[in-house]
Parts: structure tokens; sequence; C-alpha cells
């Protein structure tokens, strides 16, 4: 279960990876980008929801086994978003 923000990053770093060698490069490379799109810490668990979602709705979240690390941190992202 993720606890922090930085639990958060290295789950969707090592889903980032999984994305990458699942060849994956554009879903990896957005995902990445939405850790880099602002300093406002809202932003940035805005937009890694949403493309932890994209993630998610892909067919590549069930042939990479990311479906559990995807649900954990769209929950945490969720939770700490909407409060």
């Amino acid at each position: 279960m993720i606890t922090t923000n930085q639990e958060l990053y290295g789950v969707v770093r090592e889903i980032i990876e999984a994305l990458k060698n699942a060849g994956e490069a554009e879903l990896a490379s957005d995902l990445h980008g939405a850790l880099a799109i602002s300093s406002l810490p809202g932003e940035v668990l805005g937009e890694t929801r949403f493309q932890l979602e994209r993630v998610k709705r892909s067919k590549v979240a069930d042939r990479v086994d990311l479906r559990r690390a995807v649900d954990e941190a769209i929950r945490y992202v969720s939770s700490a978003l909407d409060g």
C-alpha cells in the first residue's frame, strides 16, 4: 500500500520501466512526463492519475502484470486529490 508521495514516485518509476521493457514507449514517456509537468503537487498528481488511467485501460496493464501496481497508484493519487 502506497502511503507517501515518495513511495508513489517509486511505484510510478517501476511502472515506467515495465512499460519500456514491454515496448510501450509512448505510454512510458507520457507517464514520465506527468511526473515533471509542474512544480505544483496538485497538477503533478492530476496528470499522473490521468496517465495511470490510460495505462490501466491499455491491454499492456494485464499483459505485463501491472494492474495491481497501477490500481494502487491510482487509489493513492485519488485519495490525495479528492481528500
